[in-house]
């Protein structure tokens, strides 16, 4: 291919010419893709710089709030001397009422923060003292760390393991939060007296529903660390590391302000993270990101660049090549052409090219075999469609003799009993009935066919006395259409086998309810008497029947009005309008069931 590619001297030239601009291409996709990379970096990590800005500003909220949330500590002096009390005391010196004053005080600060779960006392005595929100009790859990102390007057960060190391008593609201130490002073006119230390114990849920709310990679870790490197928050919930990013503390000596370190990578465990990091000079804590390098998301930019630098390049080679294009273009066309034949469409045709080549020769030849295989197809469809109708026919004319024959034998019992006006009736009620026989339609409305069985129905009346009947036709199915006689060999079914003459409570139903599908309109036909039930093995066996074909000349007459039913349906509306034969309500009488599209009669073929 190669060598037929730069056979001539143009051809070189080209060939040349298309190397050297895929070389360039590669060349400015290598720097671009650089640049993109770059800049969308530092957008998407910008993400992260406003979380950690975000956490920050929480903390530093509640350290700058923190005198206000103390400030019940004053509102009521009572309150305050028995807190005064119980630390330079002990909760042994408290009566029951100052007990309960302490309690109240502890609570009215818990109640404003939904995020405060508690507070620790630590008093002068020497003793620690937890009140836990949820159930409002104040307890001695002992001080085990007797050097344990916070800066005068100072707020102070404490960490979860710091407040771990107080007691072994000590029980988390929580299962995760940091503290904020304050001090319990004595205040009278002249000077305030050190008594102990406060300490509010904050869940770090707070924190955490921040962090899930900025919408960052779970792969990702922000933390908050005090001065001395302790963790105070951890999104990935691992408290147990100490040196999570290792960054460069700042120490705080020259600034209280805010100090950003700048963002770096930093390897650790085979893995390169992406890490930045914030300091609060004046309450001294580090707010940190790390988001691993292999996590972030693929460049769209990029992808787009490396697709259009494809893109240059295979347009030059596709240039390069015109003349082989064209040919694959012609052959293309025919091969999609034969496509489409092969899916049916027999009505499509090949454009013939105004060019006399040799393609067009072929598609020629082409569109000539399309031609004569559609004539052929339809000849062979005409034929099948022709072969239906006529046995259709047959099936139909195959009940008349029969109907006839009961018909005038009940027409005759009515003469010999002398009843000559019923018996006119029933000649009137024949000559409806036949006079729609004579004509040659195949295909009836429902409503037609419905008021050609009351005919039959009103005819057998005349000869059994005692049954009722119902037809329900709901009136959106009246004009849609069914092959005539398809409900008269039920009808006759019930008075041949089903009718009880022992019984004056006989009762024949047919209802015909709309059914709504995915793919349209349905009729359901139903049609159900109280009469003599089929056994199992009787049902069994027509059940099989039904499924096999018409057997005209089999001898056996029994179930073939229900077979003939039933493949004319097969043959008008497919296999799945078949019916179905089952006993009645409570295991009584028999019901015939089937159901077809609503279809005009004029559209049945």
């Amino acid at each position: 291919m190669l060598k037929k590619i730069i056979s001539g001297y143009y051809s070189k030239v080209l060939f040349i010419c298309i190397v050297c601009l895929c070389a360039v291409t590669a060349i400015l996709l290598f720097f671009g893709s650089s640049l993109l990379r770059s800049q969308e970096l530092d957008e998407y990590l910008q993400n992260y710089d406003i979380a950690i800005n975000n956490l920050s500003s929480v903390l530093q909220s509640k350290e700058n709030t923190f005198s206000n949330s103390l400030s019940p500590m004053f509102d009521d002096k009572s309150r305050n001397r028995a807190l005064v009390q119980l630390c330079t005391q002990g909760l042994d010196s408290l009566t029951q009422q100052s007990q309960t004053q302490v309690t109240s005080l502890l609570e009215t600060i818990c109640r404003y923060d939904s995020y405060l779960g508690g507070v620790l006392i630590l008093g002068n005595s020497g003793d620690l003292y937890q009140y836990d929100a949820r159930y409002k009790t104040l307890e001695d859990i002992g001080l085990e760390k007797k050097d344990f102390t916070t800066p005068a007057f100072t707020v102070t960060l404490l960490s979860d393991s710091t407040l771990d190391s107080l007691s072994s008593g000590y029980e988390k609201p929580v299962s995760h939060v940091y503290g904020l130490a304050g001090t319990i002073f004595a205040y009278s006119s002249s000077d305030l007296t050190e008594v102990g230390r406060i300490i509010l114990l904050y869940s770090t849920a707070e924190l955490n529903n921040l962090t899930v709310s900025a919408n960052l990679l779970p792969e990702s870790t922000l933390s908050i660390r005090n001065q001395q490197g302790e963790i105070l928050y951890s999104s990935d919930a691992d408290y147990s590391s100490q040196d999570k990013i290792p960054l460069t503390f700042y120490d705080g000596s020259s600034t209280t302000g805010i100090v950003r370190y700048p963002r770096n990578t930093q390897t650790m465990d085979q893995e390169t993270y992406y890490c930045a990091s914030l300091y609060n000079g004046l309450y001294e804590y580090y707010v940190s990101y790390q988001v691993p390098k292999s996590a972030l998301p693929a460049s769209y930019n990029q992808t787009v660049l490396w697709i259009l630098a494809t893109g240059i390049c295979l347009m030059g080679i596709l240039v390069y090549a015109v003349s082989l294009r064209i040919s694959d273009r012609r052959i293309k066309a025919i091969q999609e052409g034969m496509s489409k034949v092969g899916q049916n469409n027999l009505d499509y045709r090949l454009p013939v090219p105004k060019t006399n080549d040799e393609f067009t020769k072929i598609i020629q030849s082409f569109n000539y075999m399309c031609g004569e295989l559609q004539k052929s197809v339809e000849k062979t469809y005409g034929l099948e469609i022709s072969q239906h109708k006529a046995e259709l026919y047959a099936m139909q004319t195959s009940i008349n003799p029969h109907f006839l024959y009961n018909t005038l034998e009940q027409i005759r019992v009515q003469i010999l009993k002398g009843n000559t006006a019923d018996a006119a009736q029933m000649l009137i009620l024949l000559s409806k009935m036949y006079r729609n026989q004579t004509r040659r339609n195949l295909y009836v409305s429902i409503g037609e066919e419905c008021s050609f069985c009351e005919n039959l129905i009103n005819l057998y009346m005349y000869n059994y006395r005692n049954f009722d009947y119902e037809i329900d036709l709901d009136s959106s199915l009246k004009l849609y259409g069914l092959p005539k006689h398809t409900l008269q060999p039920l009808v006759e079914n019930y008075f041949v086998h089903g009718l009880d003459l022992n019984r004056d409570d006989n009762f024949l139903s047919i209802r015909v309810l709309p059914l709504r599908r995915e793919d349209g309109l349905y009729a359901r036909f139903e049609v159900e008497d109280n009469g003599v039930s089929a056994t199992p093995g009787e049902l069994e066996q027509l059940r099989e029947k039904l499924s096999g074909p018409v057997l005209q000349d089999s001898g056996d007459n029994n179930g073939f009005a229900l077979s003939n039913v039933n493949r004319r349906l097969k043959l008008v509306f497919g296999d799945s309008a078949g019916i179905h034969a089952s006993c009645g309500a409570d295991g009584q009488g028999f019901l015939v069931t089937f159901t077809i599209p609503a279809v005009l009669p004029e559209n049945l073929t």
